[in-house]
């Protein structure tokens, strides 16, 4: 069976940059992508009324024909296969992704507008909510790096073996895990920190993975701008050089609290490193 990557893509800057990753990962594990576009208002139509539409037809087919003889071009190594077509982005996906051999999907999170996308933004979100498969949303002018660490957000459900898992099928084991949990209790913490030293030895038991650790922090309740759960993990994912992040999305009281606020959205709208959803 040959594995596949899909990246929706809407020919911004942000859908460059999720090919890229994409790119990355199947030079690496030698997978194959495909290129998945939606035709929008702007994609369907040139610039110039007066220019004279080509055979090829919408002017989206034309940027996907460019694009692939490019890729083809840069990267020889990799097989490149491409679809344009009609839909809504959220879907289709879950459409083209279903009894599929697709391994993820690789999505940008801001798209051809700066704040708003017919593909990215919260269409990301909406998307790994839904999905079958893992969804790795990219942030804006993300830079490929190998991926030497990742962060795995945890409440201590046995389901996050599975993300963690879904992670390894797609990436390999040779990579350090960072277990990470977010509480209120400050004074709790030395009890978490315990679960979490058992914890760690179940992911080590479980999964292929042998370079484990923990990262225990607390939401700050006792000052007048209080962090936010978000807040807190994205200082732990830069203090600790974390490259990619995991959520395990059946934790639904922990994710309820995570998603809940706008403010807390961040981390999927505006990430600040690749973050990797588990399938629904």
């Amino acid at each position: 069976m040959s594995h596949k990557i899909l990246v929706p893509i809407d020919f911004s800057i942000n859908a460059n940059t999720a090919i890229q990753f994409a790119i990355d990962v199947a030079e690496k594990r030698g997978y194959s992508i495909h290129l998945y576009h939606n035709y929008t208002v702007a994609s369907s139509s040139f610039d110039n009324e007066k220019d004279e539409i080509p055979e090829e037809g919408f002017k989206a087919d034309v940027l996907m024909s460019d694009l692939m003889d490019q890729l083809k071009t840069n990267h020889p190594a990799v097989l490149f296969t491409s679809t344009c077509e009609r839909g809504i982005i959220t879907e289709s996906l879950l459409k083209v992704t279903k009894n599929s051999d697709y391994l993820a999907i690789v999505i940008g999170t801001k798209g051809k507008t700066d704040d708003t996308s017919v593909i990215m933004g919260s269409t990301a979100y909406a998307v790994s909510q839904k999905s079958s498969i893992p969804v790795i949303a990219i942030p804006f002018n993300y830079k490929t790096k190998d991926i030497k660490k990742i962060g795995l957000l945890s409440n201590f459900k046995y389901e996050e073996l599975d993300t963690l898992n879904e992670y390894i099928k797609i990436f390999g084991t040779d990579v350090q895990v960072k277990i990470i949990h977010v509480h209120y209790h400050k004074e709790s913490e030395d009890d978490i920190e315990n679960k979490l030293e058992i914890w760690k030895y179940q992911i080590k038991k479980h999964t292929q993975i042998t370079k484990v650790d923990i990262e225990v922090d607390s939401i700050k309740t006792d000052i007048e701008e209080l962090d936010t759960i978000p807040e807190v993990i994205n200082d732990i994912i830069k203090e600790e050089a974390i490259d990619v992040v995991l959520i395990t999305k059946t934790r639904r009281s922990f994710f309820e609290r995570l998603f809940k606020k706008s403010v807390s959205k961040q981390i999927i709208h505006h990430p600040i490193i690749p973050t990797f959803f588990s399938k629904a």
